[in-house]
């Protein structure tokens, strides 16, 4: 899914296509006003492997954006986020604690 997606042919795309042939007149299909798809389309958190980090926001406003790069042996992370939102660091730590819990079992794994 994720190459037809980055290829603009994942079904988010056809979504937003579609929502955008809507008239303003017109009312809309159910689908597009069913709360689920309402909250499917606010990315609160939104990622992205960027080439160079430092490099990606949060797209909404209380969300949070995170680019990183993964190499051999390291993985670099970019994260902002607004000042008001009180959980970005709350998430910050987050995920440090989850790297590090991975890069034990990574080390327990190479034990002799």
């Amino acid at each position: 899914y994720l190459s037809h997606a980055s290829k603009g042919m994942g079904v988010d795309r056809h979504f937003l296509g579609l929502s955008l042939l809507l008239q303003e007149h017109e009312t809309p299909p159910t689908l597009f006003t069913n709360p689920l798809y309402i909250r499917s389309k606010h990315w609160r958190i939104s990622t992205s492997t960027t080439p160079y980090c430092p490099g990606f926001g949060e797209v909404v406003p209380d969300g949070v954006g995170l680019g990183y790069l993964v190499k051999p042996d390291s993985c670099l992370y970019t994260i902002s986020g607004r000042k008001e939102n009180e959980y970005t660091e709350r998430f910050v730590g987050l995920l440090e604690e989850a790297l590090l819990e991975m890069r034990l079992l990574i080390d327990l794994e190479n034990l002799p």
